[in-house]
């Protein structure tokens, strides 16, 4: 919620040449790949679709996509554990050109206009850009990271 509020804030009355880089979908995804546990669809579908609701976005759409793109990323968790970060960066930033591209053809098909490209793949290139502060950030003020091989979560199943 902190997240959108700092994006509704009024911080200049003129409007930038840099759009800000989309900082929910780069937690959520670093969360995704890290502790799946702890971003379940339905939270992600709610405060995406909060965000669609504040951000004057189609409602829905971008929410829809992030979910998706979030349970990608959770269906491959096993897998995802052994990888470095250059790799798992690589994958993020995939689902995210992909979240990118699937909106961008879902608004086109719609005939809603949408920002210009250059400033989509500006947003897109800043939020695979600022994904490992994200990560360091979760890691080192959150506490959340990988988990480590045999860890069990309170009922014992394996993580």
């Amino acid at each position: 919620f902190l997240i959108i509020f700092l994006y509704l804030l009024p911080l200049a009355t003129s409007p930038t040449r840099w759009p800000a880089p989309d900082l929910i979908i780069a937690l959520t995804f670093a969360w995704a790949m890290r502790r799946p546990e702890y971003v379940p669809a339905i939270s992600v579908a709610a405060v995406a679709l909060l965000a669609d609701f504040l951000l004057q976005r189609p409602p829905g759409l971008l929410a829809a996509l992030i979910v998706i793109g979030a349970e990608t990323l959770r269906a491959s968790t096993q897998t995802n554990r052994e990888l470095n970060f250059l790799i798992e960066w690589a994958t993020v930033a995939g689902i995210i050109i992909a979240v990118a591209l699937a909106q961008r053809i879902a608004l086109a098909a719609l005939f809603v206009p949408a920002a210009p490209w250059s400033l989509s793949l500006l947003q897109t290139a800043l939020t695979i850009a600022i994904y490992p502060i994200v990560v360091l950030v979760s890691r080192f003020l959150f506490g959340v990271s990988k988990p480590a091989p045999g860890e069990v979560d309170a009922l014992g199943h394996r993580l």
